[in-house]
């Protein structure tokens, strides 16, 4: 495995989340044996070592300098009908939005973001593997399920871009690899595990993370709720389509979505606080489960979504597309997350994506990517109430939505017009925040866009299209001869 020949940097780099690492480089004999002692030594050893994993996913970056969080966001928006790019070129950055999936490290972000996955999984792996069995150290415990946490984040992830929708065959489709251990070998090379069982891991990791989770540190952290909160979506993304439900999925999605917007003691934001909810941190936000803080660490994604307004920069090349702003009532709050914001030689895209422009001057923000939130948990409640026939579970969940938004109630909903607008409320109220491909694909619905962007057409791409996957890097086949590539 590829990945193998870079460990003793990753781990350097990653695991202690200090200087103090650089100091190790002239005592590594024969390689990362004394590090590894020094940095497991202790109970705040391990607490160290999880603080680099999240480092990790905040800020490690990359080609060009779009980080590791960054591409999450992107690559999980870029396949929908939320963004119109301006960008005529074919580059790393169109090459997902039209839907040409390189598997070429140049031509794509596939590359980057395969790496990246699997540098979190080597430091997690490494993490997990130092914590003892039978182990009470209340902080080591405590490591050990925010490492759970972070590996089922990741191979959620991952699954996402690489594997199909689980409705199609979740058994025999192929998912991605599945390392779980951290002395595997520079001969290790895995196959691709199915998507059933991958999503068996992300469910595993999950439910062995909770009763290791007993701080509460604040939404910058796995926590118990933050846990429920991606089971919630877990099973909601194998619940089905409307037509086809799993109803057992659906119901597990339900309960998850309930212990969070019972127990969890969080808030849906109201008027002013509402239309500035992008305009703060997370850590004071009552309305976040869980969000990647980068208050620490500098995001590009703003820079992709709008203009900065120093000078000598340029930016915004992908805009909320016409589809989008024309779902929203000239009442509905959620039109102040879209602001006045030109890009020169484009000025009949005026409007851009506020979401990521917390400090934003030049390049870079420090917006947190918020990747689970309250308002996500009535919306999964919803859409799995509707799907088991509980129309008014679902219509009650779907008007506290509505409400917050400042567009009223609807009444006589019900069956597939219900599972409708609640899919509609879903893709308003999470755009941007990397929802609206997945969530049309996992229910066979076809993602369609009515307009024209850059140098492609409207298009419409079926559920059951081979390209609603990325395709694995060619580096990674190359090198791995185990691998199986998502042909397109």
């Amino acid at each position: 495995m590829k990945l193998r020949t870079t460990y003793i940097a990753i781990l350097l780099a990653a695991l202690g989340g200090t200087s103090a690492c650089n100091k190790q480089l002239d005592k590594l004999r024969p390689h990362n044996v004394t590090f590894e002692e020094q940095q497991f030594s202790s109970p705040a050893g391990y607490t160290k070592a999880v603080w680099g994993v999240y480092a990790g996913v905040a800020g490690r970056a990359v080609t060009g300098g779009f980080n590791y969080n960054d591409m999450q966001l992107f690559l999980s928006e870029s396949h929908g009908n939320n963004i119109r790019a301006l960008d005529a070129a074919v580059n790393r950055y169109t090459d997902a939005f039209n839907y040409l999936n390189s598997g070429e490290k140049d031509l794509s972000l596939t590359y980057d973001y395969w790496r990246g996955s699997y540098s979190c999984m080597l430091q997690i792996n490494k993490i997990l593997a130092h914590v003892k069995d039978g182990e009470t150290n209340p902080e080591i415990l405590q490591a050990k399920g925010e490492a759970l946490f972070l590996r089922a984040y990741v191979y959620f992830n991952l699954v996402r871009l690489y594997g199909r929708p689980y409705y199609q065959n979740a058994a025999g489709n192929p998912g991605v690899m599945l390392i779980v251990t951290d002395n595997n070998g520079i001969s290790f090379a895995p196959p691709r595990a199915t998507v059933k069982e991958t999503y068996s891991q992300v469910a595993a990791d999950l439910e062995a993370a909770l009763p290791l989770l007993k701080q509460n540190k604040g939404n910058s952290f796995a926590g118990r709720y933050a846990a429920f909160a991606l089971l919630s979506r877990l099973y909601l993304y194998m619940g089905g389509t409307f037509a086809q439900p799993d109803n057992a999925a659906n119901q597990k999605a339900k309960a998850y979505a309930d212990s969070v917007i019972l127990n969890g003691g969080y808030t849906l934001l109201q008027g002013a606080a509402y239309t500035g909810y992008y305009n703060s941190d997370n850590p004071a936000n009552k309305e976040d489960v869980f969000a990647i803080n980068a208050q620490y660490a500098n995001g590009l994604i703003s820079n992709l979504y709008a203009m900065p307004s120093q000078i000598n920069y340029s930016g915004g090349l992908y805009r909320p597309s016409p589809d989008l702003l024309g779902l929203l009532r000239s009442n509905d709050l959620r039109r102040k997350f879209y602001v006045k914001n030109v890009t020169p030689g484009n000025p009949n895209d005026s409007l851009a994506c506020a979401k990521y422009m917390l400090g934003y001057v030049s390049l870079y923000s420090q917006s947190p990517a918020r990747y689970l939130r309250l308002a996500e948990m009535y919306l999964n409640r919803a859409e799995a109430a509707v799907k088991t026939g509980d129309n008014n579970t679902a219509l009650a969940d779907l008007n506290t939505i509505r409400l917050r938004a400042g567009i009223g109630d609807t009444t006589g909903l019900s069956g597939q017009a219900l599972f409708d607008e609640i899919l509609k409320q879903r893709r308003l109220e999470l755009a941007f925040e990397g929802h609206v491909s997945y969530d049309y694909f996992r229910n066979g619905l076809p993602m369609v866009r009515n307009y024209a962007s850059g140098n492609s057409g409207p298009m419409t791409i079926q559920a059951t299209d081979p390209k609603v996957v990325m395709r694995v890097p060619i580096d990674e086949i190359t090198g791995n001869p185990n691998l199986k590539q998502n042909e397109q």
